[in-house]
């Protein structure tokens, strides 16, 4: 890994050592760490490594700064998969692969919400290290993040804005205010399964926290998606490593983890709409040969979130990272083809009205319609209320300038039933003047006998679509 692309003095080791240890490594519980550190805890700068790697599809091991063979392997993924030279190392084109999480470097700006890249992700690493919980190392500089650096700052004396500037970086780089633990576990003692004894406090807190670390791997519809732990819980690591040090041979102990039910929900909910999609409805397309055609509705899913919910909550309380097999549920579509409901047909030229039950015709009627001079509108519409009994009101026309309302009863232009459609003034109705049925004779509307408008309107509801069309 380049100079420019990390600075060395976080960890202790320079960019030649850096690369010999990706090179020689060292074995030990089955990962390589950095030859030149010091101290059992991981490199920031790997820990943005595998960020990167991590947002690229290539990695699916826990953030934890060791460079060992998951790590190296997705190193090489993406040197093949870009055309580089296929050696293993995190140098400056591999790093420029990883585009906006490859850069820039620690310190060269000022870190605050909103901020994105590979110095975010080191320092929220460095600040997960000091015990200050700033939320899943995703190189994303949110909330979580701003309070982590207002924790640490406050811990070491600092002005606390929330900003992660060279102050604050230089104390990182110190390891001022962060917990060291010292001694060694007894024998034996386990906590949440994890065996830590006879190990370093130091070895044994590094130990929990790649553990913890683990994604949680969630199968659903033939993939696997995973959760990061830290954005979900939080572990309490230094109570943990108190009672292991103070623990006698063999105990077996619990990690205190307190978890985060609302965020669990909310990715829950984020789950669902990535793995599942909403039921889609028959709709009206239009007619064929006069006919209404429908599209076809396709059935969706739904994931159970309470049981996804509880699972995710007892994965967090533990150390165990198997796979979660997500529970989904088959969703109908509330409208199919056959239960789509009626649908009305006016051709106008013919004066003729079918009212179809989706696609099946369930009868039809001879009307009246516009005359030349006030034709009844072309195209679909819908039915937007429906009258029983209904007053005339004079339209905004120069024929009726001077027509006063009529109430209900035997002289009413509308007759007896009123359903208007969503072009204004224009509707269905029934009419006292049986004469002008299957002639041009209204002012738009559509007249029809009093016994068939009456047939049909209980045979219809507001929403009902209405084509007409000019054959």
């Amino acid at each position: 890994m380049q100079s420019r692309q990390r600075d060395p003095s976080l960890c202790g080791t320079g960019p030649r050592a850096f690369i010999a240890t990706l090179t020689v490594g060292l074995a030990l519980v089955g990962i390589l760490v950095l030859a030149g550190s010091a101290r059992a805890e991981g490199d920031p700068g790997v820990g943005a490594l595998q960020v990167g790697l991590r947002a690229r599809g290539l990695y699916a091991g826990p953030i934890d700064g060791l460079f060992g063979p998951k790590t190296a392997k997705a190193v090489r993924a993406l040197q093949r998969g870009r055309g580089l030279v296929v050696d293993g190392l995190p140098g400056r084109q591999t790093l420029a692969a990883l585009g906006r999480y490859g850069r820039p470097r620690l310190g060269s700006r000022l870190l605050r919400v909103g901020a994105f890249g590979w110095d975010v992700a080191e320092l929220q690493f460095i600040l997960a290290r000091c015990g200050t919980a700033p939320g899943a190392v995703d190189a994303s500089f949110g909330l979580q993040t701003m309070r982590a650096v207002y924790r640490y700052q406050s811990r070491v004396g600092l002005l606390r804005d929330g900003v992660g500037g060279p102050a604050t970086f230089a104390r990182l780089r110190q390891h001022r205010g962060c917990a060291t633990p010292t001694g060694a576990i007894a024998a034996g003692v386990t906590v949440s399964g994890a065996l830590i004894g006879g190990l370093s406090a130091r070895w044994a807190d590094d130990a929990l926290r790649s553990a913890f670390a683990q994604p949680l791997r969630l199968a659903a519809r033939d993939r696997i998606y995973l959760a990061e732990p830290d954005a979900l819980a939080n572990a309490r690591f230094p109570a943990a490593l108190r009672r292991a040090l103070a623990a006698r041979r063999g105990a077996t102990l619990r990690l205190p983890v307190h978890v985060q039910r609302r965020r669990i929900k909310r990715y829950a909910a984020w789950l669902d709409h990535k793995v599942c999609r909403s039921p889609v409805n028959a709709r009206l397309v239009g007619l064929r040969a006069l006919r209404p055609y429908l599209s076809r509705p396709h059935a969706g899913c739904r994931i159970e979130r309470r049981a996804l919910v509880r699972a995710l909550g007892r994965r967090l309380s533990g150390l165990d990272r198997s796979v979660i097999r997500v529970r989904i549920r088959r969703v109908r579509p509330a409208v199919t083809r056959s239960t789509f409901g009626p649908i009305v047909v006016i051709r106008r030229r013919s004066h003729h009205l079918d009212l179809y039950n989706g696609t099946r015709l369930v009868r039809g009627f001879r009307v009246g319609t516009g005359r030349r001079k006030s034709r009844t509108p072309l195209g679909r519409f819908s039915i937007v209320r429906k009258a029983r009994n209904p007053w005339w009101y004079p339209p905004d026309a120069a024929w009726a300038r001077d027509l006063d309302p009529i109430r209900p009863g035997p002289g009413n232009p509308l007759g007896t039933r009123w359903m208007g459609l969503s072009r204004r003034e224009v509707g269905i109705h029934g009419t006292p003047d049986a004469a002008s049925v299957g002639y041009s004779r209204s002012h738009g509307c559509i007249r029809m006998y009093v016994r068939h408008v009456e047939w049909l309107f209980r045979r219809v509801r507001v929403g009902t679509p209405v084509v007409i069309v000019a054959a």
